[in-house]
């Protein structure tokens, strides 16, 4: 049998009555430290521990019944502090309510627990009674200027009799955080939380000397646990931050002294993401020597050396000076992330646990620590096993199945839901946990993905979706979730609009696009996305991080149909001002009239993520501004518009540059032809093209017929390898491949002055799709002059070989253009001799076919957008060659 047991439990059971009274002991002594701007303010444990004394003895006289249900529904404060302990230390079993949830689901707690009594925030109390969720309650306001409706007005003139109960009477009421759906409440015992408690406390980690920074809320079990009790019985102060922004955790890490942090995975990685992103803005150089330092630091940790302070002084020092441990519960963190911070010089200890296991279960902690593990049960006489699913079975050591659970932190079952309880429980006794996992030959748990969440899909594949999603979690990904629509894989994606933003990157839903491709070649196909949409905001959450799927159905379906229906923006005074100034005026307007049915968005609005501003938008909106304006934007300062006010703010300044003749005189010297001097040279190269792709890719090229032997034309061909531009070029005959031009991206090619000669003389022209007006001039220019063009509508490569949108700049080019030919173009099997993340080629038969001719005028069809049209009709038109050639 695959478990781990740990000895009989000890003795002595800390309740909130004996917690008082260790505050009690601490006299003028700070129990607790809030901050006021960057100074700490003291809260001493004497003056605590009388307030939840004598608030605990005012309950008591106010006929509060033993076991009675209390609401609290307020943020952490010491208030908070105080009320908890003497709801706990009157009798009273405690519903704590997060600060953050709705009042809806505030109010559907506290009845279903049966409250009649609540102590809640001013504001909550005001939100309650506006929206008639109070009725058969008693608010109790947790302020100090609160008079008659206040909390101070409960408490007696003294402490009363100390209550001490029962090791198996129940401490608190507690809610799931819905991750899979409604809440389910279930009672902790006293004993649930001492077993906890006191195999922490065992470990020696904290003591008098130290100070807890806790950046959670307290109505989870878990930071009340180790957050709170832990500080308590262990005689340490409680810091709390004024908010988890990065500022406010540095002010408090720094303010209090804190010596020990309290954390959720998300809170790590996010304080890992904004120390290398201050690193990458000090240089390359920096970067280098921070990168440095970390693999010196890191070699050495693996060898149980913990050089990491000494090495990151500096950084300790700005970040928080004092502090030394790092306790992360509440979800899986990443092995990475776990070795970066000790690399840095942190002691980081992680568990996993449930609420329904008082929040611990397994630990790592100093002497048995294996950084990617859980580690070992924490509880005295706590036992876990790894069984099949569905069964009592045990699998033998590293055989993955569901982590189950028996010891004294056990809960008993969840209220009135016989359902749930059936489900929770195996037949002899032992609580399914949902999660997937494996032991290791010493008892070291290893936690791989959530049993109760795992994805089905209609060929009958099963997905784990933790795994998949941080593989996907790269580049512009910011988050994912993963979920099944009609049978297939579709995924929920918040972008890095900082990543987006940086100068080799195109539109948001093209660069995440590219990146899940890429990141999907790696998985096997039921992993791959059938689909996705971009979402603005973050994926919904429980305040511990983890995903709340329930809502991913709902959310999915609502971004794929698009946002609801916006109200009209009420511009501040400042923006009715700008949205009058020249220029910004005109801007305005195109903005407009690209939906003129549409509410008039806010300039706080985002262009990609707010109204759809994707290539086709820029493109037209950014000719429009040159045309009319003179202004021309840039790549990065078109990536860079984080909202419609940087954008009009940005031409009202740039209005009357003189940038039109710069633009003509510009693209009049790169379409130049090239000297005839260097058509010797041009012959040569096509020659040694033409043979290199005879040799290595045994080319085909089918259709030759249909290319234009005189006047102008543009062939129109997919994208899937840097092969293609001389594919294209050696499947030419000469007479055609001496009048033909290309383009190519500025961002790739265009980087040096040598490969912009070279590129000159070879007849490419630079494109940057997000300055169109110059690219549509070059293009035309070459078609006016009777050459022929060829063109790559999807600008990027195919990440995985399949077909992508055309992006509507060719239509803008054959729009205007008259009367042109256009041939489409198939490449086959340039992408299996060299995908876009390969940097050799290899030898593959490759295969170009021209289609017949199409007329640009005939390419459009009636309707607006015709840029748009002309390119999905050529794609349809290069599509069709693919469905032709039998693939």
């Amino acid at each position: 049998m695959t478990m781990q047991r740990r000895p009989d439990p000890p003795e002595g059971l800390w309740t909130p009555a004996s917690l008082l009274a260790a505050l009690a002991a601490r006299g003028d002594a700070a129990a607790v430290l809030t901050m006021d701007g960057d100074a700490a303010r003291p809260w001493p444990g004497g003056a605590l521990a009388e307030d939840g004394l004598r608030f605990a003895a005012g309950l008591r006289n106010a006929g509060l019944a033993a076991e009675e249900p209390v609401g609290l529904y307020a943020p952490n404060s010491p208030r908070w502090v105080a009320a908890r302990l003497g709801l706990g230390a009157a009798g009273a079993l405690t519903v704590a309510v997060d600060d953050l949830a709705p009042e809806t689901e505030a109010a559907a707690i506290l009845r279903d627990a049966g409250c009649t009594r609540v102590l809640a925030s001013r504001a909550h109390a005001e939100a309650l009674r506006a929206r008639n969720l109070a009725a058969g309650l008693h608010i109790v306001l947790l302020e100090e200027d609160a008079g008659a409706e206040g909390w101070r007005t409960l408490c007696a003139e003294a402490a009363g009799p100390r209550h001490d109960p029962a090791p198996d009477a129940p401490a608190m009421l507690v809610y799931t955080s819905g991750t899979t759906g409604a809440p389910k409440g279930f009672a902790l015992t006293h004993a649930n939380l001492n077993a906890n408690l006191h195999g922490v406390l065992a470990q020696g980690q904290i003591g008098p000397a130290d100070r807890m920074l806790v950046p959670l809320p307290l109505h989870h079990v878990y930071p009340f646990l180790v957050g709170l009790m832990t500080p308590i019985a262990a005689g340490s102060a409680v810091a709390f931050p004024e908010g988890v922004t990065g500022p406010a955790l540095v002010a408090a890490l720094k303010g209090t002294r804190a010596t020990v942090m309290v954390g959720v995975p998300r809170l790590y990685t996010a304080l890992l993401a904004g120390l290398e992103g201050r690193v990458a803005a000090r240089g390359p150089a920096a970067r280098a020597a921070f990168a440095a330092m970390l693999r010196t630091s890191l070699a050495a940790r693996r060898r149980e050396m913990f050089i990491g302070r000494r090495l990151f002084a500096g950084l300790h020092a700005q970040l928080a000076p004092e502090l030394k441990l790092m306790v992360s519960g509440g979800a899986r963190l990443e092995e990475e992330a776990s070795w970066k911070l000790e690399a840095l010089g942190w002691r980081l200890l992680n568990g996993y646990g449930l609420a329904e296991t008082a929040s611990l279960f397994t630990g790592n902690v100093p002497g048995r620590q294996r950084i990617g593990s859980e580690g070992q049960p924490i509880a005295t006489g706590s036992e876990i096993r790894i069984a099949a699913p569905d069964t009592t079975a045990p699998l033998p050591v590293g055989a993955e199945g569901e982590i189950q659970l028996r010891g004294a932190n056990v809960f008993a079952g969840y209220l009135n839901n016989d359902a749930a309880n059936e489900a929770a429980f195996t037949a002899d006794g032992w609580f399914r946990s949902g999660d997937l996992g494996h032991l290791d030959a010493e008892g070291f748990v290893f936690v791989t993905g959530r049993l109760k969440e795992m994805i089905v899909l209609g060929g009958g594949k099963n997905v784990f979706p933790e795994p998949v999603e941080r593989h996907y979690t790269r580049g512009p990904v910011r988050e994912i979730a993963v979920l099944d629509r009609a049978g297939a894989l579709v995924a929920v994606v918040v972008p890095d609009t900082a990543a987006i933003r940086a100068p080799n990157a195109k539109t948001v839903e093209d660069a995440l696009r590219v990146a899940l491709a890429e990141a999907a070649n790696e998985l096997p196909s039921f992993q791959r996305l059938a689909g996705f949409v971009v979402s603005r905001e973050p994926l919904p959450r429980t305040r511990l991080g983890k995903v709340q799927r329930f809502r991913l159905p709902a959310l999915y379906d609502a971004l794929r149909a698009g946002a609801a229906p916006r109200a009209a923006a009420e511009h501040a005074p400042e923006d009715l001002v700008l949205l009058a100034a020249p220029g910004a005026k005109e801007a305005w307007a195109i903005l407009r009239a690209r939906d003129p049915a549409a509410p008039e968005p806010s300039l706080d609005a985002h262009p990609g993520l707010d109204l759809g501003m994707d290539s086709l938008a820029w493109v037209g909106v950014a000719l429009e501004l040159e045309s009319r304006l003179g202004v021309r934007l840039s790549e990065e300062e078109i990536a860079g518009f984080a909202t419609l006010r940087d954008l009009l703010r940005h031409v009202a300044g740039a209005v009357g540059t003189p940038v039109a003749a710069a633009a003509a005189e510009d693209s009049s010297r790169w379409t130049a032809p090239p000297p005839a001097a260097l058509q010797p040279l041009r012959i040569a190269a096509w020659g040694g093209v033409v043979g290199l792709g005879k040799a290595m890719f045994r080319l085909r090229a089918d259709g030759t017929e249909h290319l234009p032997r005189s006047g102008p034309f543009v062939v129109v061909a997919n994208h899937v390898s840097d092969l293609d531009p001389g594919l294209v070029a050696a499947a030419l005959p000469l007479a055609v491949a001496r009048r033909v031009w290309f383009g190519g991206t500025t961002d790739r090619l265009f980087a040096t002055p040598t490969s912009r000669a070279l590129l000159r003389a070879f007849q490419v022209f630079p494109v940057d799709e997000r300055a169109p007006a110059r690219t549509v001039a070059m293009a035309r220019e070459v078609l006016a002059r009777g050459d022929g063009l060829v063109w790559f509508p999807e600008s990027w490569r195919s990440p995985d070989g399949a077909l992508q949108r055309f992006l509507p700049g060719i239509g803008l080019i054959l729009d205007g253009a008259g009367p042109v030919p256009v041939i489409p173009c198939l490449i086959e099997g340039a992408f299996e001799a060299m995908p876009r993340n390969r940097r050799l080629p290899r030898p593959h038969p490759v295969r170009v076919s021209f289609g017949a001719p199409l007329l640009s005028d005939n390419l459009a069809g009636p309707g607006p957008d015709r840029p748009a049209r002309i390119a999905a009709t050529l794609r349809e038109a290069v599509a069709a060659l693919k469905a032709g050639s039998g693939e």
